[in-house]
C-alpha cells in the first residue's frame, strides 16, 4: 500500500489554467497511439495516459516525447504514482470546448503500486467550464444550444481498457446526440482562412484542431523524387517563419505539384490544415519540436503587399564552429564564419551514376577553430571567397570524413554578410584585426586538439612543459584569479567602419582618422583589448582579452567602460576592476608563440571564461589524486 497523498483537484486545477502546480498523481491507463503521417518516413510512437488525483480521471493527458523511455523501461505503468514537473493546457477544439493536457515533464515517484480510492471521470460540464470557457465566450451566443450539445461526445473523457470503460458522471444525464446535428457542428466554416486568429508558429502542435499561421517563407528545395515500397515519388520542402519561430513543412506527389508553384521564397502567406507530427531531427535542424505536411486541403493565400513586413526573412540558430566537433555525422546545423580561404573548383565522377558533379572547399574560421566546407553544383559555380566575406550557412550538413568536415545540401540557405545578426560584425572585427593571421585548429583534421577537451593545468605546468612552443597552438584551462588590470589600456577608440576594426587617431578637433580606411569620421565606438595578469598556487601570467570575454570579466559593455573612462569617473572605474578581482575563475587560453624582433615569446590570449562549477572541480582533483596514488600489488 502507498503512503503517497494524491492532489485531490488538481486535474480539475490543471483545467482552469494553474498548470505551475506539482502535483502527485496515478497513472491509470496507458494508450499507445500510432503516428498517422502523410509521408514514407516512420512516425513516432506517442502514448496518452488516464491520470487520476484520487477523487477525479482525466483521459486526455498527452505524454511528450521525450518522456517515451520511461515507458519503454517499464518505470511508467499503470498505477505508477507521478509527480508533475511541466505541463500545458492545449484547446482542442474551442467550439466545442475540447481541451487536452500536455505533458512535458514528470517524476516517477513509485512504479508499482494498487489503485488508490474510486475515481470517476471529470464531468464534460466542468472541463468545458474550465480555463478553455474563456476562449469559447466569443463563440457561445452564436451556436444554437442543441450544435453545442452535439458537439460533445459523451466518450471524450474515457479511455477504454480491453472492454471495460471508466464511468463518467454525464453518461446519465448527456442526450444522444443525431447524425444530422453532429455534421452541422463540425461542417461549419471547413472551406475559409481564418485571418483574425492568427496562431504563432512555435505554439503548433498536433493536437490543435483549427489554426492558421501568417509565415515568410525562408528557403525551399527544387523537387526531389524517391522510391520506397510504395513505389515513386516525389516531394519538396520549405522552411517558414514568423515572429515567434520557424518550421519546416513538406509536400508529397499530387499536392508537391500543387503547391510547389504557389510558394515563392521571400513572400508571406496564410497557411491552414496541414499535418503536424514530431521533428525528425536527423533531416531538420529548424529550432521546433514539430514539422508540417501539406494535405489535400491545405489552404495557402498570399498575403497583400506591405501586409508582412514585420516578418523577419530568416531565423538563425547559430553554433560555434568548435561545437560541430560534439555533433552526430549527418546532423544539420547552422553555423556563420569568415571564408579564410577557397579553393579552385574541382569535377568528381559519381561512383553508382557515373555523371560529373562540381564541388569547392571553402576554409571557414571563427575565434577558436576552423572547418571544410563543401559546396556542390550551382553553389559552388557562383561562389566567390576572394574578399574573405563572412558566411553564414541554414541546414548544412556535418560529415566525419577523417574529421569533421561540412557539406550543402539541397536545402541549405547561404547568406553572405547577413544583415540579421551581430555576428556579421563581430567577425569581420576579429578576422580583420587578428584572425587572418591566427593559426586556428582544424576540425578537418582528425588528429586535431579541437576533437579533445582542453586540459587543466597550472601555470608552473604551462612553462615546464613547454606549452604553445610548438607549431600549433596549445589550448589549456586554468583555473586562475585576476590580480592585474591594466585599466588605463582596457579600450580603445575603433574605427566606426563596418568590418574595419582598427584604432582611430583623435586629430582633437571632433573629428576621427582611420589610416586603414583612409577616412575621417566625426564619430568612434569603443573596443576591449585587455591586458591582464592571472595567478593561481604556482604562478602568475599575463594575457590578453578581447571583446566578449573582457565583457564577461568586467560586467560592462566596452561602451560603458570608454564612456566612464572619458568623463574621467575613476572611482566607477576603480569599482568594476575591484569587483572583477574578487572571485577564481575558469580560463581557457591560447598559447602560440609570437616571433618579435628576433624573439621568440610564447603570448597567451584569452578564448574563454567562465565561473568555478565547484562541484566539477573538486571531482576533477579527486580524479587527479586517484592517478597519482600508487597501484596496490
Amino acid at each position: 500500500m502507498t503512503s503517497q497523498q494524491l492532489a485531490t483537484g488538481a486535474l480539475l486545477r490543471y483545467l482552469h489554467g494553474n498548470t505551475e502546480e506539482k502535483a502527485i498523481l496515478q497513472v491509470v491507463g496507458i494508450k499507445t497511439i500510432d503516428s498517422k503521417t502523410d509521408d514514407p518516413s516512420t512516425g513516432t510512437k506517442r502514448y496518452r495516459l488516464m491520470l487520476s488525483d484520487g477523487k477525479s480521471t482525466f483521459s486526455s493527458c498527452m505524454l511528450g516525447t521525450q518522456m517515451n523511455h520511461l515507458i519503454d523501461n517499464r518505470s511508467l505503468k499503470e498505477n505508477s504514482i507521478i509527480r508533475i514537473q511541466r505541463v500545458m493546457m492545449n484547446t482542442i477544439d474551442k467550439q466545442s470546448g475540447r481541451v487536452m493536457l500536455m505533458i512535458y515533464e514528470l517524476e516517477v515517484v513509485e512504479s508499482d503500486c494498487e489503485r488508490i480510492g474510486d475515481p470517476v471521470a471529470l464531468p464534460l460540464s466542468d472541463i468545458i467550464n474550465s480555463g478553455s470557457s474563456s476562449n469559447r465566450s466569443e463563440t457561445a451566443s452564436n451556436i444554437p444550444a442543441s450544435a453545442t450539445t452535439a458537439a460533445l461526445p459523451s466518450t471524450t473523457n474515457v479511455i477504454r481498457q480491453g472492454s471495460k470503460a471508466l464511468p463518467t458522471l454525464d453518461d446519465r444525464n448527456t442526450p444522444k446526440k443525431t447524425t444530422s446535428e453532429s455534421t452541422r457542428a463540425t461542417s461549419k466554416g471547413n472551406n475559409a482562412i481564418d485571418k483574425e486568429r492568427i496562431t504563432n508558429i512555435d505554439t503548433l502542435n498536433p493536437y490543435m484542431n483549427k489554426w492558421t499561421i501568417k509565415a515568410r517563407v525562408s528557403s525551399k528545395t527544387q523537387i526531389r523524387t524517391y522510391e520506397n515500397a510504395r513505389g515513386p515519388g516525389k516531394l519538396f520542402s520549405c522552411d517558414l517563419v514568423d515572429q515567434s519561430g520557424e518550421i519546416r513543412a513538406t509536400a508529397f506527389n499530387v499536392e508537391c505539384d500543387k503547391i510547389y508553384p504557389l510558394l515563392e521564397v521571400g513572400k508571406v502567406y496564410y497557411i491552414a490544415r496541414a499535418s503536424l507530427k514530431p521533428v525528425n531531427r536527423q533531416y531538420n535542424a529548424l529550432n521546433n519540436d514539430y514539422e508540417m505536411t501539406f494535405n489535400y486541403d491545405t489552404c495557402i493565400e498570399a498575403c497583400d503587399a506591405g501586409e508582412g513586413d514585420n516578418i523577419p526573412q530568416i531565423q538563425f540558430n547559430f553554433i560555434p564552429i568548435s561545437e560541430v566537433a560534439n555533433r552526430a555525422a549527418n546532423s544539420v546545423c547552422d553555423i556563420i564564419g569568415v571564408v579564410k580561404s577557397t579553393s579552385d573548383m574541382q569535377t568528381i565522377m559519381g561512383k553508382t551514376s557515373q555523371k560529373e558533379f562540381h564541388k569547392r572547399d571553402i576554409l571557414l574560421v571563427d575565434e577558436n577553430a576552423s572547418i571544410t566546407a563543401t559546396l556542390w553544383a550551382k553553389q559552388a559555380e557562383e561562389f566567390d571567397g576572394s574578399s574573405h566575406p563572412v558566411i553564414a550557412f541554414k541546414g548544412i550538413k556535418v560529415g566525419d570524413y577523417n574529421g569533421r568536415t561540412l557539406s550543402s545540401v539541397n536545402s541549405t540557405l547561404i547568406c553572405q554578410d547577413p544583415p540579421e545578426t551581430s555576428r556579421t560584425t563581430e567577425l569581420r572585427v576579429w578576422f580583420d584585426r587578428e584572425g587572418k593571421t591566427m593559426d586556428l585548429p582544424d576540425l578537418s583534421k582528425g588528429s586535431d586538439v579541437a576533437n579533445r577537451q582542453a586540459l587543466f593545468k597550472t601555470l608552473a605546468q604551462i612553462t615546464a612543459e613547454g606549452l604553445g612552443l610548438g607549431d600549433k597552438p596549445d589550448y589549456i584551462n586554468v583555473k586562475a584569479l585576476l590580480t592585474i588590470i591594466k585599466k588605463d589600456s582596457a579600450v580603445y577608440m575603433m574605427c566606426p567602419e563596418r568590418g574595419c576594426g582598427k584604432k582611430v587617431v583623435d586629430e582633437n578637433n571632433g573629428t576621427y582618422r582611420c589610416e586603414k580606411c583612409n577616412k575621417i569620421y566625426t564619430n568612434f565606438e569603443w573596443a576591449y583589448m585587455l591586458s591582464a595578469e592571472i595567478s593561481d598556487v604556482t604562478g602568475s601570467q599575463w594575457i590578453n582579452i578581447f571583446r566578449h570575454e573582457a565583457e564577461a570579466l568586467l560586467g560592462i559593455s566596452a561602451d560603458e567602460f570608454g564612456n566612464y573612462r572619458m568623463n574621467q569617473n575613476e572611482s566607477i572605474i576603480d569599482n568594476v576592476v575591484n569587483k572583477a578581482m574578487k572571485h577564481e575563475r575558469i580560463f581557457k587560453l591560447r598559447a602560440k608563440v609570437d616571433q618579435f624582433n628576433e624573439e621568440r615569446k610564447v603570448r597567451f590570449t584569452c578564448t574563454h571564461v567562465s565561473d568555478v562549477d565547484w562541484a566539477f572541480n573538486a571531482r576533477r582533483l579527486i580524479d587527479e589524486i586517484k592517478q597519482m596514488e600508487p597501484m596496490s600489488l
